[in-house]
C-alpha cells in the first residue's frame, strides 16, 4: 500500500532538487525546440517534398508509402505526404521521455548517495515501494509535462500552417493522441525503471548515464526500425504496443521493488 501523502511530499522535495541539476536543464530546452521545429518544418515543406520526390528515390518511396495508406487515399499528394511525415515525427515524441527521464533516473539514487542524503531518506519509515514510486514520479512528471506541452504547441503551429494552405487542421489525429498521449509516457516509465535499477547498483552517475544510453538508444532505434512503419500505419498495432508496454511497466516495477535491497545498497557504498 502506497501512502499518497508521503509520496507527494517526497515528490515536492525531489522536484526542487531536480531544478538545480545542471545536466537536466538543457534537455528541457533542447528537446522542446526540436519537437516543435520538426513538425512545423514538415508542414511548411510538404509541397516541396513532393517535388523533391521526382528526383530523390528515398523521398519517392516515402511518398508511395503515404499514398498507399488507407487513411490518406483520396488526398492530394502533398497533403498525404505531410500527414505521413507528421506521423513519422511522432517517433521523436516517443524519444523525448526516454531520453529525458533516463537522464534524470541515472541520478535518482546514486546522486543521493553522493550528496549524502540517501541514508537519511532510507532511515525514515518510507517503504521501498513508496521510495521507488516517488523517484519514478520525479523523473516522469516534468518529462511527460514538457512532452505534452511541446506536442500541444507543435499541433497549434502545424494547424495554423495547414489551415492557411488547405483549410484543414491535420493534428492531432488518433495516432498522435495514442502515441504522444499514452505510449510516450509508458515508454518513459519502462526506461526510468530500468535506469533506476542501474542507478541503485552504481557508484557513479556519469557511468549510469552512459550505460543507460548504450542500452536505451540502440534499443529504441531497433524498435523504430522494426515496428515504426507498422505503428504509424496500423492503429490496432499501436494499441497492441500500448497494451504490451503497460504489462512491461508493471512487471518492471515489481521486479525493481523485489530486487531493491536498501541495506545492501548502503553497505556497498560506504
Amino acid at each position: 500500500m502506497i501512502r499518497r501523502t508521503i509520496v507527494l511530499a517526497f515528490l515536492v522535495h525531489e522536484l526542487r532538487d531536480l531544478r538545480t541539476n545542471a545536466r537536466m536543464v538543457p534537455l528541457f530546452f533542447i528537446f522542446p525546440l526540436l519537437g516543435i521545429g520538426f513538425p512545423v518544418a514538415v508542414a511548411l515543406l510538404g509541397p516541396s517534398m513532393v517535388t523533391e520526390a521526382a528526383r530523390d528515390p528515398g523521398m519517392r518511396a516515402m511518398l508511395q508509402a503515404a499514398i498507399s495508406l488507407r487513411d490518406f487515399q483520396g488526398l492530394e499528394m502533398a497533403d498525404a505526404l505531410t500527414r505521413y511525415m507528421l506521423r513519422a515525427v511522432m517517433a521523436f515524441y516517443l524519444l523525448m521521455p526516454i531520453a529525458i527521464a533516463s537522464t534524470a533516473a541515472a541520478f535518482s539514487i546514486v546522486g543521493e548517495k553522493q550528496q549524502r542524503t540517501l541514508e537519511p531518506i532510507l532511515a525514515t519509515p518510507i517503504t521501498d515501494r513508496e521510495f521507488l514510486a516517488g523517484k519514478l514520479l520525479v523523473c516522469l512528471v516534468p518529462t511527460v509535462a514538457i512532452t505534452w506541452v511541446t506536442a500541444v504547441i507543435a499541433t497549434i503551429l502545424v494547424d495554423l500552417v495547414t489551415l492557411a494552405r488547405s483549410g484543414e487542421m491535420v493534428l492531432p489525429d488518433r495516432y498522435w493522441l495514442a502515441g504522444v498521449g499514452v505510449l510516450a509516457p509508458l515508454l518513459g516509465v519502462a526506461v526510468t525503471l530500468l535506469t533506476m535499477r542501474l542507478s541503485a547498483r552504481s557508484v557513479d552517475p556519469q557511468a549510469t548515464v552512459q550505460a543507460s544510453a548504450l542500452a536505451v538508444v540502440p534499443g529504441f532505434l531497433v524498435m523504430v526500425g522494426l515496428f515504426g512503419k507498422l505503428l504509424i500505419g496500423n492503429f490496432t498495432a499501436l494499441l497492441v504496443g500500448i497494451g504490451l508496454t503497460i504489462v512491461l511497466d508493471l512487471w518492471l516495477f515489481r521486479r525493481v521493488e523485489k530486487t531493491f535491497e536498501r541495506e545492501e545498497i548502503l553497505t556497498r557504498w560506504r
